[in-house]
């Protein structure tokens, strides 16, 4: 009985398609090329172009290999070559890493090693996007520039800035030029891929694998349009105020006649990481208990997931911090 189920089941999966199934099968390839074409013309030269550079990226990956006359296992050697390929890949080993529903455990745990840093784009640049923005001077805005960016990461840099009139702190996020460009090459081709791989394994469908890619790529795609966090920062202070919870949590306050699509300036909070109790202790004051500083920061967080219109979806302690008088900051 056993080898016959098999048989049966074998004979039933090479079994030909019938005139119905062949003709859906054939639409579905129709729209699938005119996806393909439509996305290729949209992306232009910039898809040869990065196509270069994930060339050179594998390149320079397999020559260090070739050098140290060893290959790291397959998880490794994956997070290494997507560091390499830069913005897109990194955000996507970033999504391997907190998605351990989806993939293997190694891969989860080796993509959470992941570096979103990279070397900061030259000042001269900085500068100029600034103004750009502005319509302006800089120096009509700010009264000192820092050459030197606090961080810089894969998709922006972050550089500190004071404003003229009040010297008020804060903090210039500037979107890397040639970025949303990148994205949107590179989601395009990793989309295009799903589809082709649900087209040739129909059974892989049910795992909506081009779905899950597409709300991906929208949402990373929101990242660079820096009005879109603002917008979230607004609503997140809201929910701070009506909820009461200013004098246990906060969020920075954005200067929006000063950012646009490319530039967000908001204001700077100097804090202690919560992982750093002796530095906690310093900042809240005699006043907060480090334990109570955190059950503050888990229950704005719940509390924001229930009612708020955004929360935020990283609450690792290392990624937080406690400013004066005790209160998380949620950036």
């Amino acid at each position: 009985m056993y080898g016959n189920g098999v048989n049966g089941a074998s004979a039933s999966s090479s079994r030909p398609m019938t005139a119905a199934e062949v003709q859906q099968r054939t639409e579905q390839l129709r729209e699938l090329v005119q996806e393909t074409i439509r996305i290729t013309v949209s992306t232009g030269p910039r898809g040869i172009f990065r196509a270069m550079q994930a060339a050179q990226s594998v390149a320079g990956l397999a020559a260090e290999y070739l050098q140290a006359g060893a290959v790291d296992a397959p998880p490794v050697f994956l997070r290494k070559l997507f560091e390499k390929l830069g913005a897109t890949y990194i955000k996507l080993g970033q999504f391997i890493a907190s998605s351990p529903s989806l993939f293997p455990d190694e891969y989860v745990l080796e993509f959470q090693k992941c570096l979103d840093k990279t070397e900061p784009v030259p000042y001269a640049t900085i500068e100029r996007i600034i103004e750009q923005e502005l319509g302006q001077p800089w120096g009509n805005v700010f009264s000192s520039i820092d050459p030197v960016p606090l961080a810089s990461a894969s998709v922006a840099q972050v550089d500190v800035r004071s404003r003229t009139r009040a010297h008020e702190q804060v903090v210039i996020k500037v979107l890397k030029p040639g970025v949303e460009d990148t994205l949107t090459t590179d989601l395009s081709f990793v989309y295009l891929c799903s589809r082709f791989l649900e087209f040739l394994q129909p059974e892989l469908s049910r795992l909506s694998l081009a779905g899950v890619l597409a709300d991906m790529r929208t949402s990373m795609m929101a990242e660079v349009d820096f009005t879109q966090e603002a917008t979230h920062y607004q609503h997140f202070a809201t929910f701070l105020d009506s909820r009461g919870y200013r004098n246990i949590a906060t969020t920075p306050f954005i200067y929006k006649n000063f950012s646009s699509r490319r530039i967000l300036v908001m204001e700077r909070l100097v804090g202690a990481p919560l992982t750093d109790l002796s530095a906690v202790r310093r900042v809240a004051g005699a006043s907060r208990d480090p334990e109570q500083v955190l059950i503050n920061a888990l229950n704005t967080w719940f509390a924001s997931v229930m009612s708020a219109d955004t929360f935020h979806a990283d609450v690792h302690a290392g990624v937080r911090v406690c400013v004066r008088g005790g209160r998380i900051p949620w950036m």
